[in-house]
């Protein structure tokens, strides 16, 4: 049976990769499976009301799948929202299948495998921050 998609669907989607890498046939993540961990993850791990204590960002993640988030980086936290069609493009625009969203966001491929639009400070910067402090 296909686990159901929701909160856990992009980490075991994850483990299931991290499998197939063990045994040398890594495959990318299934397409509604990855666009939905994408979603899970900028809304649940990214998002914060701890405030940003760097230079307030947007960045601009672009699924192929045709799906696309907005996350803003400022004072009040980190939020995710549904990017509008019609949005400038915000400081740093990140393109990708889902699956390489996924995989990039839990640290198995790296960022340099994405297209890439922009100042990439905000992205280097969640490394240097620890919001529990």
């Amino acid at each position: 049976m296909r686990a159901p998609l929701g909160a856990a669907s992009g980490g075991v989607a994850v483990h299931t990769y991290d499998v197939q890498l063990t045994l040398g046939a890594a495959r990318p993540l299934p397409a509604d499976v990855a666009v939905e961990g994408v979603d899970e993850f900028l809304t649940t791990v990214s998002a914060t009301s701890v405030p940003w204590p760097f230079e307030p960002a947007t960045i601009d993640l672009h699924a192929t799948e045709g799906r696309s988030w907005r996350l803003t980086l400022d004072p009040d936290g980190v939020r995710c929202t549904d990017l509008a069609a019609d949005a400038e493009p915000g400081d740093l625009v990140v393109r990708g299948t889902a699956s390489e969203l996924v995989l990039y966001f839990y640290a198995r491929t790296p960022f340099e495998g994405l297209e890439i639009t922009g100042d990439t400070e905000p992205m280097e910067q969640p490394a240097e921050w620890d919001p529990n402090e």
